[in-house]
């Protein structure tokens, strides 16, 4: 009998499995109870961003970002900021396609306070009239820091080029200065009040604390009608029709100056939908392999070989409803118009030669200790939880670790012939260029 009740047991998680609960209020928690870590890590995330945005909103939910932090009606400015700094704590949002984020770190003994403070915060801001109009001029000034970056500036460029127009994946993630000058103090209420919900919310916490009570603020604090969390239809995005010409799609960041001293070139291209965890495993060991901190096998031809380039990007950007394969090459201007041809020509030779088992097994070691470096942290570790979750995508993470070690080399080829494809490319470039930049890339 003793034998048979033991069978009957329920197995034990190991330490630091997240633990996964949905409140009353339709708050999603996350906890990780991590009893050897210094500082606890708190994110989170509102499962709405600019990619939810139509037209005529564009930028509000990036500039409610920005206000959320100003206070609550019962607050005066600056005691947040205050609090932050007397607990010797970081905090920082940002608004993405698919989630507005808002993350700190703070020693053990505080975390309770901060927690509170953020949560009055996003659900009760003031949105006070002087506070909208002082605020405007801050975000005009970081969509221009935005516009000085080549590679923020070449990625807005290329998914604009991208998606068809009316996508909502389309627009730059702070929306267009049009708009977002005119935006009130209704227009930002109304938005608030849709989207800035306990139901739409996703809680991670991170550290040496015990669930339970966790748990138990997060009740006090994210309180609002019982309801189940917000289930988002899962929409295709548009893409742009193939290009039929050997050119890809190309995007309207010529003029975009970047850096004086180098040129650089963005290629992007559109993916499947995160939830397609197969192909999005295959997408980031391949980013892996053609990076690999400019020792892979893109990077080390156009910065090594042929000394074209001085560094090369390659990044996978999983996205609900469609993702981003991202190639950036910078180099010094003389060499502007020769990058995309050569990044182009690089992609061919290596689809032609295959990949071997060596590489395969490099690449998965590169990546797999990124990641061990990530959950070290603890408010990388909460951050990419909460970001799987915001995607709708609880387990994507666990997933993906598992689906890495399956990919074969003939998968990667496939991507390159497939989604990789030149013609399906967007280009960007940014910088000095020369008066005639060449209008035919590599061939497919």
């Amino acid at each position: 009998m003793a034998q048979d009740k033991t069978k009957a047991e329920k197995p034990v998680d190991p330490p630091g499995t997240p633990q996964r609960r949905v409140l009353p209020s339709g708050l999603r928690l996350i906890v990780v109870e991590r009893p050897e870590a210094a500082l606890v890590g708190i994110s989170l995330a509102i499962r709405t961003g600019s990619g939810d945005e139509d037209r005529t909103r564009s930028g509000t939910l990036h500039f409610i970002e920005h206000l959320v932090f100003k206070g609550t009606e019962e607050q005066k400015p600056g005691t947040f900021d205050q609090l932050v700094e007397n607990l010797g704590s970081e905090v920082g949002a940002r608004t993405l396609r698919d989630a507005t984020f808002f993350e700190a770190t703070v020693p053990l003994e505080g975390w309770q306070r901060l927690l509170e403070a953020l949560g009055a915060l996003t659900l009760r801001p003031a949105f006070r009239p002087a506070d909208i109009e002082s605020e405007k001029k801050v975000v005009e000034a970081e969509m221009a820091l935005e516009l000085a970056d080549p590679f923020r500036s070449g990625t807005a460029a290329v998914t604009q080029a991208l998606y068809a127009p009316g996508d909502p994946y389309g627009p730059p993630l702070f929306g267009e200065w049009p708009q977002v000058s005119k935006l009130t103090e209704d227009d930002l209420r109304a938005v608030h009040t849709a989207c800035y919900r306990p139901d739409r919310m996703t809680l991670c916490v991170v550290g040496p604390v015990v669930a339970r009570e966790v748990e138990a603020l997060a009740r006090q604090v994210f309180t609002g009608p019982e309801r189940p969390p917000v289930a988002r239809p899962l929409r295709q995005a548009l893409v742009r029709p193939t290009s039929r010409d050997g050119v890809g799609l190309r995007a309207a960041a010529d003029s975009v100056s970047g850096s004086r001293g180098t040129s650089t070139v963005v290629l992007g291209w559109s993916c499947p939908p995160a939830a397609d965890v197969t192909t999005g495993a295959a997408l980031a060991l391949l980013a892996e392999i053609l990076a690999q901190d400019d020792q892979g096998r893109l990077a080390g031809a156009l910065v090594h070989r042929q000394e074209l380039a001085l560094k090369v990007r390659v990044e996978w950007v999983p996205q609900r409803c469609g993702g981003l394969f991202l190639i950036q090459a910078t180099g010094l201007p003389r060499n502007a118009a020769r990058l995309e041809t050569a990044v182009l020509d690089e992609l061919r030779r290596i689809l032609e030669d295959g990949f071997v088992p060596a590489e395969l097994e490099a690449g998965r070691r590169a990546w797999l200790g990124k990641l061990a470096t990530e959950k070290a942290s603890v408010e990388s570790a909460a951050h990419r939880l909460v970001s799987f979750d915001a995607l709708d995508t609880p387990g994507l993470e666990e997933e993906l670790e598992k689906q890495l070690g399956l990919v074969q080399g003939d998968q990667l080829q496939t991507l390159l012939r497939t989604t990789l494809h030149p013609n399906l490319r967007s280009v960007a470039l940014l910088g000095p260029l020369p008066l005639h930049m060449p209008q035919e890339g590599g061939k497919p």
